[in-house]
């Protein structure tokens, strides 16, 4: 799995910054601060500050790669080598926290204004709350499993701003998401797929 390989990634340059700031303040309140020293932490720090980097870009790299095979896939079958991903996605936490956003934003659209802060605008929101509390208890229902595929559906509701979930305008195209959603969510609405079966 790569989870525990990209922790060790992490590790290192972090290990490498606390060391060099160890290190350096306490030689530098124990001795005459010095050139060479403040080169040497300096160089340390830019040195782990660029290999964070690059392991943060090389992480944020294979999420993504994960995230389009599970995305494409729509069902059960998940690869060994994106197993990871698909068990960050389907955690209790990860299906808490999205079951609590789309509560919050339920609840949102029935918001009054106070004062000079209008409340957001969301009347599809307002025409298809049911649905909207129905793939909130749908992820909140543990003992059920979830599908990546439907979970990163579920991700793309909240996150796109221009997506269904924030929409001005009222008619079924969030309800026919949601319905998608929830189709694509629960594996007795998928049909198992071995797409990308060989993938590494």
């Amino acid at each position: 799995m790569f989870e525990p390989l990209g922790k060790r990634i992490l590790a290192l340059p972090v290990g490498l910054l606390a060391a060099a700031g160890l290190v350096g303040g306490l030689a530098w309140t124990t001795f005459t601060p010095s050139r060479w020293l403040g080169v040497a932490v300096v160089s340390a720090l830019v040195f782990g500050l660029h290999r964070l980097g690059l392991a943060l870009r090389e992480l944020t790299r294979r999420r993504h790669a994960a995230d389009d095979w599970l995305r494409s896939s729509g069902g059960g079958f998940v690869p060994a080598a994106y197993a990871w991903r698909a068990a960050q996605l389907c955690s209790p936490r990860e299906r808490r926290t999205l079951a609590r956003t789309l509560r919050q934003i339920e609840h949102a659209a029935y918001e009054r204004p106070i004062g000079r802060l209008a409340p957001l605008y969301l009347p599809a929101v307002r025409e298809h709350g049911e649905s909207v509390l129905a793939l909130a208890d749908t992820l909140e229902n543990l003992a059920e499993p979830v599908t990546p595929a439907g979970m990163l559906r579920v991700l793309d509701l909240v996150q796109n701003g221009a997506g269904p979930l924030w929409g001005t305008t009222k008619g079924p195209t969030l309800g026919d998401a949601i319905g998608a959603t929830l189709q694509i969510l629960t594996p007795g609405g998928t049909r198992d797929s071995t797409h990308g079966a060989g993938a590494a």
